[in-house]
């Protein structure tokens, strides 16, 4: 937006959506506990949630077999 804004802001934006297409392509994710996930918003400029989400995550087999591989040159 204008000529003082952060010329990197294009590439931040793209390597967000490469990390966050990463996390869920390498890892298996489950909830903590049963409970549903609260999506009640709390107070504050960035509307964090009331509850944070608990989660745990898992590297896939997929994962496994590409890191026990050595580097080819």
């Amino acid at each position: 937006m204008g000529r003082r804004s952060c010329p990197g802001n294009g590439l931040a934006n793209r390597v967000i959506g490469l990390l966050l297409a990463s996390l869920i392509q390498c890892f298996e994710w489950q909830r903590v506990d049963d409970a549903l996930v609260d999506l009640t918003e709390g107070k504050g400029l960035t509307m964090p949630k009331l509850t944070p989400l608990e989660a745990r995550c898992r590297a896939r087999d997929v994962l496994h077999k590409v890191l026990a591989e050595p580097v080819r040159n």
